[in-house]
């Protein structure tokens, strides 16, 4: 698989990262921390909500543990990432399959399932997706707090383009696999944790449909979602 055909498949990622990492490289320079600082956390933490959270943290003399139980929380969700990507990621090995196990977040994670990749090629794909992913938040990140420390810059309506980046995802899996099941579960699921659990909808959400599929992964083809 070529190089050029991998950075393709990652574009939806790049126009999303970039201009959300610029966004939350003004949010960490207008809280007083430096470009330098917030590149560097956006490297080795690269976790966008938690990110915000963190900076949040520093700027507000929050306590170690009380940093590590609200992200814990907060990142909850890349274990059930991560257990159904246990058949992809076997087939890894060494520094790439930590690396990419380090490196997935929820927009790689749609991708992932999102394309069909030869195991041969595996490796090397699913290794150079998830560091070009990462380059191009902490590019944002850096865009966002060197020019931010100089400019003013009004970020706000940015936040959405990751909800637009999802919408597509979803739109295109759902092309993909045709099953409507999993769609209307979603839907209902999604509904549920919006007005019902509210604060706590993404792990209750996620909760939910880890059962569902448990359940009742008999009547429904979940090798090939």
């Amino acid at each position: 698989m070529r190089l050029i055909d991998i950075f393709k498949i990652t574009t939806p990622i790049l126009f999303a990262y970039i201009p959300l990492g610029i966004a939350f490289g003004v949010f960490a320079v207008s809280f007083g921390l430096s470009w330098q600082v917030a590149t560097f956390l956006s490297s080795v933490i690269y976790a966008g909500s938690a990110e915000f959270l963190v900076v949040a943290f520093i700027v507000f003399g929050a306590g170690l543990f009380e940093v590590f139980v609200t992200i814990f929380f907060v990142n909850f969700r890349h274990f059930f990432y991560s257990i159904s990507m246990l058949n992809d990621f076997k087939n890894l090995k060494g520094l790439a399959k930590k690396y990419s196990i380090f490196a997935l977040t929820d927009e790689t994670f749609a991708l992932f399932k999102l394309i069909n990749i030869k195991n041969e090629d595996k490796q090397k794909a699913y290794t150079i997706i998830a560091l070009l992913s990462q380059i191009y938040w902490v590019f944002g990140v850096f865009l966002g707090s060197f020019f931010g420390t100089y400019l003013d810059f009004n970020s706000e309506g940015l936040d959405f383009i990751l909800t637009a980046l999802f919408v597509v995802l979803a739109i295109e899996i759902y092309k993909k696999t045709r099953q409507k099941n999993i769609l209307f579960i979603s839907i209902i699921l999604g509904l549920f944790g919006l007005f019902i659990t509210k604060e706590y909808m993404l792990i209750t959400t996620l909760l939910l449909a880890s059962f569902y599929i448990i359940i009742f992964k008999n009547r429904i083809k979940i090798d090939k979602y």
